[in-house]
């Protein structure tokens, strides 16, 4: 079995959206694909391989720094997705792809990730939401040294910032890039994999996260639904019960249905094609002749008892006051 980073992610995020994705194959909806950060991420490949293995770039020297973007064979695989750097921890090979990976003069490796955005203020790793961007560098470092690489826990970030000024397009954007340093702590790993174990192994859902918003939202949609359910319905059969019983109570309901439309309509009146589709889809039914004619039926009875009262082609209901 393989797992990449992002589905330790889910994870972290919420235990039944990782469960029911892994389990059931019920996905979360998927966004947009961000192509211009993929753009900037391969501009950024392009200017660190021009120095790879041979000297620091000029990016790098100019703010006082001595890193060598790193030499390694497995490099090109451990930066394609869906192969990228691997490690099996339980019986589970995890993986991520890397942006790129920096060397210093003894030898020890850093994990360097590209990110792009387009924001007024200066970029940094301040927001809650951004812990995911510090958990994504330390599962490299993980990964990593699970190939016997020599890996600080320092890290870095690129941070191409894209800038919105007054001046024309003319086919170009410029960019204000930062270089982040983050000191990752790997430790909370593998006690969350463990965990991910269990609940794979797990043949009951999880609870959802208090935060999770896509279960939220289902929570929502289920409490609102119930409240559009009618607090009587048409009569279901479970047990044998004599026709004209059973005809008499959809009857009555069908009746109760024209009552409440009626009463919830302007001037407390409706067409009567209109009452006659409202109550057939109250009752979940389909617009067929035979529905049709048990409610025509119970408007009629609710005329010959003073409670409504038909008048050119509409029915009206009458006041008890």
């Amino acid at each position: 079995m393989r797992l990449s980073r992002s589905k330790v992610d889910l994870f972290i995020e919420c235990s039944l959206c990782f469960w029911l994705d892994q389990k059931k194959k019920i996905k979360r909806p998927s966004g947009p694909p961000f192509t211009l950060n993929v753009a900037v991420d391969h501009l950024l490949k392009n200017e660190f391989d021009a120095s790879r293995g041979k000297e620091v770039p000029e990016r790098l020297a100019r703010e006082g720094l001595s890193f060598v973007p790193a030499k390694h064979d497995s490099l090109n695989r451990w930066r394609e997705n869906f192969k990228g750097v691997t490690r099996t921890y339980r019986g589970i090979e995890f993986f991520g792809a890397i942006d790129d990976l920096w060397q210093d003069m003894f030898g020890v490796h850093y994990v360097v990730d590209y990110k792009a955005t387009s924001k007024a203020d200066e970029v940094n790793l301040d927001a809650d939401w951004q812990i995911a961007y510090k958990r994504q560098v330390e599962f490299y470092q993980w990964l990593l040294r699970g190939n016997q690489l020599e890996v600080s826990d320092q890290a870095w970030f690129v941070y191409a910032n894209g800038i919105k000024g007054d001046e024309f397009f003319n086919d170009q954007l410029g960019f204000k890039t930062k270089l982040i340093s983050y000191n990752g702590n790997a430790s909370w790993i593998e006690p969350t994999l463990d965990s991910l174990v269990e609940c794979l192994a797990s043949e009951s859902p999880p609870t959802a996260s208090k935060d999770c918003p896509y279960c939220q939202y289902v929570v929502k949609r289920r409490f609102s639904d119930t409240q559009n359910v009618p607090d009587y319905q048409t009569v279901a059969v479970k047990v044998r019960l004599p026709i004209k019983a059973v005809r008499k109570a959809n009857k009555d309901a069908n009746g109760n249905h024209v009552l409440e439309i009626l009463e919830t309509s302007l001037d407390h009146r409706c067409q009567m094609d209109d009452l006659v589709t409202k109550v057939i889809k109250k009752n979940g039914g389909r617009i067929t002749i035979p529905n049709k004619k048990k409610v025509l039926e119970a408007i009629y009875a609710l005329q010959e008892i003073g409670k409504i009262r038909l008048q050119n082609g509409m029915a009206v209901l009458i006041s008890n006051s």
